[in-house]
């Protein structure tokens, strides 16, 4: 029992640990981060899942052709992050796909929040947050993968 306390007492740390670093950008994340670690590219996989699902839910009511496949988008990063979970942790399909569902949906919400208190200071949900720049940022790795 005080094994499985243990445990998850390690990965509860490096979840808030993780979420930690999500008030600061994409770009800053990934400067102190060696790219060629698993963990980095589970967490930037799962970051870019997470802002195009914020970025779906803003043109939802606006633009659904492209809500829609920034859905798709984030589906297939979120996808692939899965896959290294399974490949680099040895994670089974199920567990991998419970945790990234619910670091996604997490993430998102850190999203809304900060799209809110951007939008009561500039009235944009992107324009002058650090949300824009994950979104280049993930632009380019999806673009990348085409």
């Amino acid at each position: 029992m005080k094994k499985i306390i243990f445990l998850v007492s390690i990965f509860l740390f490096f979840i808030n640990l993780s979420f930690a670093n999500f008030k600061v950008s994409l770009k800053e994340y990934l400067d102190n981060k060696s790219i060629d670690e698993a963990s980095a590219q589970i967490y930037l996989l799962n970051r870019c899942s997470a802002v195009y699902t914020y970025a779906s839910a803003i043109l939802l009511e606006t633009d659904k052709l492209n809500s829609k496949n920034f859905i798709e988008i984030s589906n297939n990063l979120l996808f692939k992050s899965i896959e290294l979970m399974i490949i680099d942790e040895q994670k089974k399909l199920e567990t991998a796909q419970e945790e990234a569902e619910k670091i996604r949906k997490e993430m998102f919400d850190e999203y809304i929040a900060e799209g809110k208190k951007n939008w009561k200071k500039n009235k944009s949900h992107f324009k002058g947050s650090f949300i824009s720049d994950d979104m280049l940022i993930c632009s380019n790795l999806v673009e990348g993968n085409d």
